[in-house]
């Protein structure tokens, strides 16, 4: 990381300096990324390995069809038995390269949307690296942190790829005092979607930004920052704490299994250096998180020059600790269960971080050997491509964009719940319907493929799975169930594919009933469900309850026939109000606290960054 003062400079004037200086590294790095993502973006396909299927493709496109229908969407009913949605930073509601898929066809806006923060790593890391070392070897810094194994391995856990962009830029900004800039960069990092990894930047940030100048001014600086980033992320920011206190990321709820799952072995690291021989499980990692760890022999080699031979010791002790650090968390420490809130899972996810250090150190290697001729710059950097590329290719598979994936009738999961379990093949993604791929037809899932979940509603799926009764799955509002395994009779096969069976719950219950109370009679309700509401008409004989297997939550409030009511939980996780006899209707309006007040505070932040504009526009 850098640590060497620059003097101080009117506002902008650094970004422009840089800007105007640095043409050509910058088009050349913009230029190889485009290179990169150009067959697919003229085939018009997508990338399509692992969670670019399943996860963020789906999560991505149902995100953008609420928008687009003019709905704000709040609250996920399809997964969970429903979930908070805008408060899951994955989701990307408030980061605005996101927005490029209200006006583009999707499968051009995923494909840019990527290609646009893979050239704001470059970029950035370009930036940063130049502060200390010559042009020529940031440039080869950043074409190597760009095109090493880790860093396109994570493509596919985009959250992480976009926020990790964002982090090089935001020690730059710390490094040239750009307070409010570096603040406005922070807040992006973190509405790019990985609150981890934007946490981690915002450390680096403050590191980089006291070491850098004096220490008053330092801290007064990074406060402000701090101030900007918080501010402009709020209405996020807000929604994600409030979800992130009932989750099952609190209080130990998390098994450590789950916190350390697809940790890094210490043998692992050397695998830096050696080209893979396999890709998934045939590589032969111990973690599968990060396939491909492989980040050039040259590049490495490149590195150790620089750590020994580094004119600017300070910076280069800099980045060293920053890949001990990297070494150490992502082999799975035991302290990481013991925290009383589970900052992340899978550790294995530091390994680009420690990528992005030791290119780093190469840059600082080939800035102490390189004599000043731009041709030796570009050769390195075509063998450090042509190296790491091969080793690569299959994390860039891809293929047409479809939503018809899920090979089954449209009504399985439409009405009511579908629970799977069992131990699916990995090629049947599509059958097993995982990750989030219900809502390409907006089919109920009583699982969830969110980071985190309520902690009522995990202990509740947990039993679900662990007592596998009918009366159990009735109650749950199960009507499907999908297994490898061959289930009793009492459960009707219905159809099956590949080695996934689908199986009928004869005894389920509806998603919305009323019950009268001390009594066992029960009454269907007719019910409608979206991302903000929930309405549901019911004749009741008698007074009782009107149960909706929809997961309780904060910021849910219910009317019975215009007036409001007092919500119920039952059985712990699901809704429930007093219904007396008649014909009613029943509302459900879901409007968190946490929204509004993050809403003011990022409108409050905005204005009062455009004053200061203003004032000066006027002078």
């Amino acid at each position: 990381m850098s640590a060497e003062p620059s003097e101080q400079r009117p506002r902008g004037a650094a970004l422009r300096e840089a800007l105007a200086r640095h043409r050509f590294a910058l088009g050349l790095i913009g230029l190889a990324a485009t290179v990169l993502f150009l067959a697919p973006l003229i085939r018009g396909e997508v990338f399509a390995l692992r969670d670019h299927f399943d996860y963020f493709q789906p999560l991505r496109w149902f995100t953008a069809q609420e928008l687009k229908a003019g709905r704000l969407p709040l609250w996920n009913p399809y997964s969970a038995s429903g979930e908070p949605w805008l408060a899951n930073p994955q989701t990307g509601v408030f980061y605005p390269p996101a927005w490029i898929f209200l006006v583009l066809p999707f499968a051009t806006a995923f494909m840019l949307h990527l290609l646009a923060h893979f050239a704001l790593l470059g970029w950035g890391t370009y930036l940063l690296l130049q502060r200390t070392l010559s042009r020529g070897a940031a440039l080869v810094g950043a074409v190597a942190t760009m095109f090493s194994g880790p860093i396109l391995s994570l493509l596919d856990v985009s959250n992480n790829f976009c926020t990790l962009a964002w982090i090089p830029l935001a020690l730059w900004c710390a490094g040239e005092r750009a307070w409010k800039r570096g603040g406005a960069v922070l807040a992006l990092a973190f509405l790019a979607g990985e609150p981890f990894f934007a946490a981690l930047g915002a450390l680096l940030f403050v590191i980089v930004g006291v070491a850098t100048t004096k220490w008053r001014e330092g801290i007064r600086g990074v406060a402000l920052a701090g101030a900007v980033a918080v501010g402009l992320s709020a209405v996020q920011l807000l929604p994600f704490v409030e979800y992130v206190a009932g989750s099952d990321r609190t209080g130990g709820a998390m098994e450590d299994t789950l916190i350390l799952r697809d940790s890094m072995a210490w043998a692992d690291w050397l695998r830096v250096v050696l080209p893979p021989e396999g890709f998934g499980r045939l590589s032969g990692l111990s973690q599968l998180f990060i396939p491909v760890v492989y980040v050039g022999v040259a590049v490495f080699v490149l590195a150790l020059v620089g750590a020994v031979m580094a004119r600017r010791r300070l910076a280069t002790i800099g980045w060293l600790l920053l890949l001990a650090g990297a070494i150490v968390v992502s082999t799975g420490p035991e302290w990481l269960t013991r925290l009383p809130l589970t900052i992340f899972r899978y550790p294995a996810r530091l390994v680009p971080v420690g990528a992005l250090a030791i290119a780093a150190l190469a840059a600082t290697g080939w800035d102490r050997v390189r004599r000043d001729r731009r041709w030796l710059d570009l050769l390195v950097i075509m063998i450090l491509v042509a190296d790491l590329l091969p080793r690569t290719r299959l994390l860039l598979t891809t293929q047409p964009f479809r939503t018809d994936v899920v090979p089954y009738d449209r009504e399985i999961g439409a009405r009511g719940k579908i629970l799977k379990f069992g131990e699916p093949d990995a090629l049947h993604r599509a059958e097993w319907m995982s990750g989030y791929l219900n809502l390409y037809d907006r089919r109920f899932d009583a699982f969830t493929a969110a980071p985190l979940v309520s902690a009522a509603y995990d202990r509740f799926y947990r039993q679900l799975l662990a007592t596998p009764t009918s009366e159990g799955y009735a109650k749950a509002a199960v009507t499907h169930i999908i297994s490898s395994y061959s289930l009793p009779d009492r459960w009707p096969l219905v159809t099956h594919a590949g080695n996934i069976g689908i199986y009928r719950n004869p005894q389920a219950w509806p998603m919305a009933a009323h019950f009268v109370k001390d009594s066992a009679s029960m009454r269907y309700a007719m019910w409608k469900l979206d991302t903000s509401s929930a309405t549901i008409e019911v004749t009741a004989a008698d007074d009782g309850i009107l149960v909706l297997r929809q997961q309780a939550a904060p910021g849910w409030t219910v009317d019975v026939d215009g007036a409001r009511a007092e919500p119920l939980v039952i059985d712990g996780v699901f809704r429930g109000v007093e219904v007396p006899k008649g014909r009613h209707e029943v509302v459900w309006r879901y409007r968190p606290w946490s929204v509004t007040a993050g809403a003011m505070m990022t409108i409050v932040t905005l204005l009062s960054l455009q004053v200061p504009l203003f004032v000066k526009r006027r002078k």
